[in-house]
C-alpha cells in the first residue's frame, strides 16, 4: 500500500495545488478526482498484493534455478524471451502504439520488445562477467544521444517514452522484492 501512496499522492498534491492557485475547479470535479485517486490507491494495492502472492514465488523459483544453470546460453535465451514476452503483454505500450500514427503499431511494439529482451541479456551478461554498471550506462546513454541526432524528432520522443513506460513495468516486476529484504550484489 505504501508504494501505491507514493505513486499517487505526489500527483494528487500537484493537481490540488494547481486547482487552488492556477485553475480553480468546481467542487464536484475535485470530489470526483479525489475519489478516483482513492480508488487508484486501493486498486494498485490489491494489484501489488496479488503480484506478490502469485507471481513473485514463481519468479524467485525460476531465478534460483536459472542461477544454478551451468550453460549461459540457456540463461541468455530465457532472459531474452522473458523480456520480449513481458513487454508484448505491457498495456502501456499498446496504448502508446495506438497514439503514434507515424509508426505502425506492431513495428513499435516489436522494436521495444526486442530491445528490452536484448538489454535484459546485457544485464545478465553484466552480472556474469562482472562489468561495471557505470561503464555500461555511459556507453549506452552516449549511443542513445548520438543516435538521437540521426532520427526524426518525433521518433526521439516516442523512443524515450516507450523506454520509460516499459522500464516502469519491468522495474515493478523485477525489483519489487529488493525493497522488502536485502539481496547480495551477486544475485542482482
Amino acid at each position: 500500500m505504501r508504494e501505491s501512496l507514493s505513486a499517487v499522492l505526489p500527483v494528487t498534491a500537484i493537481v490540488l495545488l494547481i486547482s487552488i492557485f492556477l485553475v480553480p475547479m468546481r467542487l464536484g470535479t475535485m470530489v470526483m478526482f479525489f475519489a478516483g485517486a482513492l480508488m487508484l490507491i486501493v486498486g494498485m494495492g490489491f494489484f501489488q498484493l496479488g503480484a506478490e502472492m502469485s507471481m513473485q514465488p514463481m519468479g524467485e523459483g525460476l531465478g534460483s534455478q536459472m542461477s544454478k544453470a551451468k550453460r549461459i546460453g540457456g540463461v541468455v535465451v530465457v532472459a531474452f524471451l522473458m523480456g520480449v514476452i513481458i513487454t508484448l503483454a505491457e498495456p502501456d505500450l499498446q496504448v502508446l502504439a495506438d497514439q503514434v500514427p507515424a509508426i505502425p503499431d506492431m513495428v513499435l511494439i516489436l522494436t521495444v520488445a526486442f530491445g528490452v529482451g536484448a538489454f535484459l541479456v546485457i544485464a545478465i551478461l553484466r552480472i556474469v562477467f562482472k562489468v561495471n554498471l557505470s561503464t555500461l550506462l555511459i556507453v549506452f546513454y552516449t549511443a542513445v544521444i548520438v543516435f538521437s541526432f540521426f532520427v526524426p524528432d518525433n521518433f526521439v520522443a516516442v523512443a524515450f517514452d516507450a523506454g520509460g513506460r516499459d522500464h516502469r513495468s519491468h522495474h515493478r516486476a523485477v525489483h519489487h522484492r529488493d525493497r522488502r529484504r536485502p539481496c547480495d550484489g551477486a544475485r542482482r
